[in-house]
């Protein structure tokens, strides 16, 4: 089977995903760590507001990263972690950046969206639902079509309209599996809290929800979940994201696989496709041998002889 051009059931989808998580699982795993590590440390220094940023723009740039992964074992033998973070050195990094950025830009959209009045907040959330939703193979987008910026985000709609049902049900399988996740994460951090709140109280709930929230348990409990959950968790959604936008462009005759296969030998010095070297030697050896065929002499003739 062809990790890029196989039409997958949206089970095969996960199972190939997980199948090749857990072949792969040390060097995705290095490639995680390297990726979220700027965020991690941002976060012990005090920089939170910096922190959450740059978390957001790393967990999509895994995305590009892991897009980048398939198309390397796609065409060679191993998952080349080394290669695609030398690869983040050149301008490729900076196109994914801008990629994650538009991600970042519109995922604030929506959280503002829920301090405006009741309708509009409604409105809004569904709007940004929905992009989020569309947007999800922006970063695949860029890294195979090589369509960066805004124009990577469009060409994501206009793939995920092409089979919205299937796109919307592996996102929000692909979702609630996130929280799960970081609640059995956050569960096993959680600590004991001393509340001193009575539940009969007037207006109770949001100040024991305020005094949940601040306390430096909680914050670092949930700190430690979402940092492990991007490390288990979140590899194995970005390789449901990217097997998911092959299945979409080779369902829509869109994936050039020798382009592919050059880029990958560009990128990680793949070999190019044996076949097609094979074929190439059988047909200049048949170019060679077809003159030689020609140039035999025929038997001599009767009448030749007789001369």
């Amino acid at each position: 089977m062809n990790l890029l051009n196989y039409k997958h059931s949206i089970p095969s989808l996960f199972i190939l995903s997980g199948r090749i998580y857990q072949k792969n699982f040390i060097s995705i795993l290095f490639l995680t760590a390297a990726l979220v590590a700027p965020a991690f440390f941002m976060g012990f220094a005090g920089w939170g507001e910096t922190e959450s940023i740059v978390f957001f723009l790393s967990v999509h740039l895994l995305e590009g990263a892991i897009t980048l992964g398939v198309i390397g074992l796609a065409f060679g033998s191993f998952f080349p972690t080394l290669s695609i973070l030398r690869a983040f050195r050149s301008p490729l990094f900076l196109g994914s950046i801008h990629v994650a950025i538009l991600q970042y830009l519109l995922f604030i959209t929506g959280v503002m969206g829920l301090t405006l009045p009741f309708p509009f907040s409604i409105l809004v959330v569904t709007l940004w639902l929905g992009g989020l939703l569309l947007t999800s193979m922006a970063q695949p987008v860029f890294i195979v079509e090589g369509v960066r910026g805004m124009r990577a985000l469009l060409r994501s709609i206009q793939l995920a309209r092409g089979d919205l049902s299937r796109v919307f049900i592996v996102v929000v399988i692909s979702t609630v599996l996130q929280f799960v996740v970081f609640a059995l994460l956050f569960s096993i951090f959680m600590p004991d809290l001393n509340l001193n709140i009575e539940p009969d109280e007037s207006g109770a709930l949001p100040i024991l929800l305020s005094e949940i929230l601040n306390d430096p348990g909680v914050t670092m409990a949930i700190r430690w979940s979402q940092y492990l959950a991007s490390l288990l968790f979140y590899p194995f959604a970005s390789l449901l994201s990217t097997f998911l936008y092959f299945d979409l462009a080779q369902r829509q005759q869109v994936l050039n696989l020798e382009h592919l296969e050059k880029f990958s030998n560009q990128l990680f010095g793949t070999d190019i496709n044996e076949k097609a070297a094979a074929d190439k030697e059988a047909t200049e050896q048949e170019i060679i041998e077809t003159p030689v065929a020609e140039i035999v002499d025929p038997e001599p003739s009767a009448e030749d002889k007789e001369k």
